[in-house]
């Protein structure tokens, strides 16, 4: 191109087309992340729809709408309550009139004139109007309520209704300012702060990822030949440009104006005080950012810029829930609101044109808000430039280093890996945003949306342990997933530990169960506080608390995927997910309703659940980068086991409602054991089709040969046997010494079994339990045989092929890990146990704990069933 005939192509741009140049990239950048945003958003939820030019123009509408909410929450928040208008004086139930008005009434009622006139229309207006008048500079009163109020009078009761008023008029009352009128001025100019703090925090757009590379405007100076103050004006004016926020925060001074000023004024004040405001905003934001970019330690940046998007965040879900929240915030601490009433609060009525006398000037308005605007915009510029003066002196990361209190400050401790956890919080500060303050942000705006179910969480001590129970678990779903994505790649760097990525993700889980136990322990201290009778309760839910916190951090953990270069994550599986939360509500269900037994089963089934994610999970591990390689573990896995135990359960209750609705409540018995007899042999003979098509056969499932190694997880190989049955009634030397040892067993427990329940019969508490139980198998026609066919014929096979054949097998598998050796059989039993009644959990514990050990020693499964048969057989005898 000729320069002679565009010397566009040679000189630099003007200083104005610099500006609109830079705009249109900040523009351009915003729109691109917002895309990629929803792309990745559709990605992980399998949703193809896009929104397109549609989406951004209801972005701009929900953003517009924000600022119009929030004027109307500073105006109702600044304007006090109007007292009720006062009534007119009474006097011994009647109403106190002057002389005159009640000679002018008795004249009117007296003349033959007015016979069959009412009452209240013979009275002369002007009398009316007079002593309405007249009462109304005593009392303030409005004249027309009064003088309706003396026509009601005569109506009602005539001449009866009204006294002489010979006293002197009462002198006016000291005005005493109520709680909500004290409040106002206050209540506005917070608000008025509040939106201020939520636009310059906004900058452009929200930033979820702290992480993520700015490309700020010293690039433009070094880079291209333009006018540096282009530049910097051009980077103080990008969230004017990029951020849709700011095109509505003119109307919420229109709004602010209107209210006091009527519309037309309002209107003005969009144009001539709103821009202004919202520019300024703008350039503050801006100055803070790049004053932190280039002043701020590296260590400590990402912690800065969290903190300014967590207060942008949580200032603009205060407006978007403000006016539900705001007078049950005023009607719950008045008394802790009004300390700060003392405190001038004149910010508002300054930002209004408003005067100490109550008096309002738009001429005073507009000048505060020109000066203000003004002024902020300097200070911001000013910042700016001495930020990227300091900055480029290269002085700005003179904290950097670690310090010494730092490097020893978690010095004590065996696990490198929990202290490096603990260190990741001193050298990376941002992780206080990422695992805290954006938690616990997500965990009280839900606690706002089911604030119905909070407000009686007070109420009882149950409750308030339950709300702190749930607090904790959503922290630990919220926290788990947040976390390991904000790491991004740099997760993947400790794939060259030596201890591997599996410990790591153990520390993290320890970490995590750590900062979730010290919010539940607040909320517990402050219910041993409120109900200091029930501290042992209480005290037992934290130590739940404890045990379940790290079995939920372990199972949120398994959520870890790959990022990719581009900030990519890949899609969390939905059965993942679900397989995750099993077991979420159960334990602070039990707390709520009080019922112990089903809290232990939350703790025991959310343990077992995480051992099974764990052992999925485990055989993951190593193909993160390449899942279409990896390979799950052979089945039977625990996974297998618990899906078939809770289908047992499950189906067993419905089957029994369905019976139940045939056969009546007279027949309860027979449907329960018919319902449960049914589904044991539906669902274990379809665990047996189900891993017969993965190549396991029942012979595989039911017998444990010496030579499989414990620590193998590859399927045992033994020889084919014609069929299943001669493996339970083979007769062969090996198999009678256990078979008797099963029946020895069974006798010892059964045995042990009424002693334990003799005991129970002399403790007061299970004795009444014990007697109501005894009086309904009495009273019930068939429910000692129903319950004995079910208990001695059909669940022993069943519980036996699920609890030891898979879910015992399984576990034993992870040895030298978290379980295998005695937790597998501990563990194994105390699940078996939760299925039963809280007062049989002892004995069928220890029921569990022997055919564990009988199963493992002698490899048969047989012995186990034998010995449950004669257990119950003898416990229902």
């Amino acid at each position: 191109m000729n320069p002679a005939t565009n010397p566009d192509s040679t000189s630099p741009p003007s200083f104005w087309r610099t500006v609109r140049i830079l705009l249109a990239a900040s523009r351009a950048r915003s729109n691109g992340r917002r895309r990629r945003a929803q792309e990745l958003l559709q990605r992980r939820s399998g949703n193809s729809t896009n929104w397109g030019s549609l989406g951004a123009f209801f972005a701009v509408l929900i953003m517009v709408g924000l600022n119009v909410l929030a004027a109307f929450l500073v105006h109702e928040a600044s304007q006090p309550p109007a007292p009720p208008p006062p009534a007119p004086i009474y006097r011994d139930a009647r109403i106190a009139v002057s002389q005159t008005f009640l000679d002018a009434a008795n004249r009117a009622l007296n003349d033959k004139a007015n016979f069959y006139t009412p009452a209240e229309n013979a009275v002369p207006q002007e009398a009316y109007s007079a002593e309405s008048q007249r009462i109304s500079e005593i009392t303030g009163g409005d004249p027309d309520q009064i003088e309706s109020t003396l026509r009601q009078g005569l109506h009602d009761r005539g001449l009866q209704a009204f006294i002489v008023d010979t006293a002197p008029p009462p002198p006016a009352p000291e005005v005493i300012p109520t709680a909500p009128q004290l409040l106002a001025p206050m209540l506005g100019s917070l608000l008025l702060l509040l939106w201020a703090v939520m636009l310059i925090f906004q900058g452009e757009g929200l930033e979820v990822d702290l992480q993520r590379r700015r490309h700020p405007m010293w690039e433009w100076l070094f880079s291209h030949p333009v006018p540096p103050g282009a530049i910097f004006l051009a980077e103080i004016l990008s969230p004017l440009a990029a951020n849709p926020i700011y095109w509505g925060a003119p109307l919420f001074v229109g709004f602010t104006y209107g209210f006091i000023y009527g519309p037309d004024l309002g209107a003005l004040a969009t144009v001539l005080m709103g821009i202004p405001i919202a520019i300024a905003t703008a350039c503050i934001g801006k100055a803070v950012e790049i004053a932190v970019m280039l002043r701020v330690s590296p260590r400590s940046r990402g912690a800065v810029i969290g903190l300014m998007g967590w207060f942008g965040f949580t200032s603009m879900m205060i407006f978007f829930f403000g006016l539900s929240g705001l007078p049950k915030l005023i009607a719950a601490a008045p008394a802790f609101l009004l300390r700060f009433t003392a405190l001038p609060w004149p910010y508002l009525r300054w930002f209004l044109g408003g005067s100490a006398h109550g008096t309002y000037s738009f001429s005073l308005g507009l000048l505060v808000c020109w000066a203000l605007a003004a002024g902020t915009t300097a200070a911001a510029v000013a910042f700016s430039v001495w930020g990227a003066q300091q900055g480029l002196a290269g002085n700005f990361a003179s904290d950097s280093r670690p310090s010494a209190a730092g490097s020893s400050a978690f010095r004590s401790g065996t696990r490198p890996l929990y202290r490096k956890e603990l260190l990741w919080f001193t050298r990376d500060r941002s992780a206080i945003v990422q695992t805290i303050l954006v938690p616990v942000t997500l965990a009280g705006f839900q606690a706002f949306n089911l604030r119905f179910l909070v407000s009686h969480a007070q109420e009882s001590w149950n409750y308030l342990a339950g709300a702190a129970i749930l607090f904790g678990t959503y922290f630990l779903w919220v926290l788990g997933p947040k976390s390991l994505t904000s790491e991004g790649n740099a997760l993947w760097i400790a794939m060259s530990w030596p201890q591997g990525l599996e410990a790591l993700l153990k520390a993290k889980a320890w970490l995590w169960s750590l900062i979730s136990s010290v919010l539940v322990a607040l909320i517990l201290c402050y219910a041993v506080f409120l109900f200091p009778s029930a501290f042992w309760k209480i005290a037992l839910v934290g130590i739940g608390w404890f045990f379940f916190s790290r079995s939920m951090a372990e199972k949120s953990v398994t959520l870890v995927t790959v990022t990719s270069d581009s900030g990519e994550v890949q899609k969390i599986p939905s059965g993942r997910r679900w397989a995750v939360q099993l077991g979420m509500l159960t334990f602070s269900i039990g707390i709520v309703t009080q019922q112990w037994h089903i809290a232990v089963m939350g703790i025991v089934y959310s343990w077992i659940t995480a051992a099974a994610i764990w052992q999925n999970f485990r055989a993951r591990l190593p193909f993160l980068y390449d899942p279409w390689s990896e390979e799950l573990p052979p089945p039977p896995t625990l996974m297998h086991a618990m899906i078939a135990i809770s289908i047992l359960v499950e189906s067993g209750a419905v089957v029994a409602g369905i019976l139940l609705g045939i056969f009546g409540r007279d027949n309860i018995a027979i449907a329960q054991a018919m319902g449960y007899c049914v589904c044991s042999v539906a669902v274990t003979l379809g665990a047996i089709s189900f891993l017969g098509n993965r190549s396991v056969s029942l012979h595989e499932v039911i017998n444990w040969p010496p030579s499989q190694s414990p620590s193998s997880n590859s399927k045992p190989t033994l020889p084919p046997t014609p069929s299943w049955w001669r493996t339970l009634l083979s007769t062969n030397t090996a198999l009678v010494p256990a078979l008797l040892a099963g029946v020895a067993g069974g006798l010892l427990l059964g045995l042990f079994a009424h002693g334990y329940i003799a005991i129970l019969h002399h403790i007061p508490a299970t004795a009444e339990i014990l007697r109501k139980s005894e009086e309904q198998a009495a009273r019930i026609f068939g429910l000692k045989q129903s319950y004995f066919v079910m208990a001695v014929f059909f669940a022993p096979f069943a519980e036996e092929y699920l609890f030891r054949g898979l879910l015992f097998r399984a576990l034993d598998r992870e040895w030298g890990r978290e379980w295998g050796g005695w937790r597998a059989v501990l563990g194994s039993a105390a699940f078996f146990a939760i299925y039963h009644g809280p007062l049989s959990w002892l004995p069928v514990g220890l029921l569990g704990v022997a055919n564990a050990l009988l199963f493992k020693k002698t490899g048969r499964l047989a012995p186990a069933i034998l010995l449950h048969m004669v257990y119950n057989a003898v416990v229902l005898s």
